[in-house]
């Protein structure tokens, strides 16, 4: 089912594709997660796969083919779920030392360092831990802090060079929408 952009019901299928994305994650699985898909124009371009739940903290990891992702409304329903769903009182992000692009666009929406994980990627990269409250959240509030955290997420994909890039050309998924 889609609700605005949000595919919802469809947990294997953005699972596949974000681990697809994801090089440590491929030929791999979450384990047991929840998955909201994000649509454009009915070709699904990502997701936000919510794994290792453990009532006050979920681990969350994001894909996308496209820029375009990043809409106030997107993004208030990728928070929304973990924050007022599940009622998680954190979220936590692991990314690779060497993906400096996923790590402003992590710092960017939000999330904030905590610390380094000496070969906790995979066994030979460094996992570097991010982490958000959810007081800290700006996308479960009002209008005003949408703003401000729209520009300063803004500001972090232009400097990662994620807006002036052309997006790669990979398979995706088309979804037939049938009312």
């Amino acid at each position: 089912m889609i609700v605005g952009s949000i595919l919802l019901g469809a947990d294997d299928l953005v699972a596949e594709l974000v681990a697809s994305r994801i090089p440590y994650m491929r030929n791999h699985s979450f384990g047991p997660c929840t998955a909201l898909g994000v649509v454009r124009r009915g070709v699904l371009i990502g997701g936000a796969v919510y794994h290792n739940y453990v009532g006050h903290d979920v681990q969350v990891s994001i894909a996308f083919d496209s820029p375009g992702w990043a809409l106030p409304g997107t993004l208030r329903a990728l928070f929304d779920y973990p924050f007022n769903q599940l009622g998680c009182a954190r979220m936590t992000a692991l990314i690779g030392r060497s993906n400096k692009k996923s790590r402003k666009i992590t710092e960017g929406l939000g999330f904030k360092l905590e610390g380094v994980h000496r070969k906790g990627l995979d066994g030979s990269e460094d996992a570097i831990s991010y982490g958000m409250l959810k007081e800290h959240c700006p996308w479960i509030k009002g209008p005003e802090e949408w703003a401000s955290a729209r520009q300063h997420l803004l500001h972090h994909l232009i400097q990662s060079r994620q807006l002036r890039r052309r997006p790669e050309r990979t398979s995706t998924v088309q979804l037939r929408l049938v009312s």
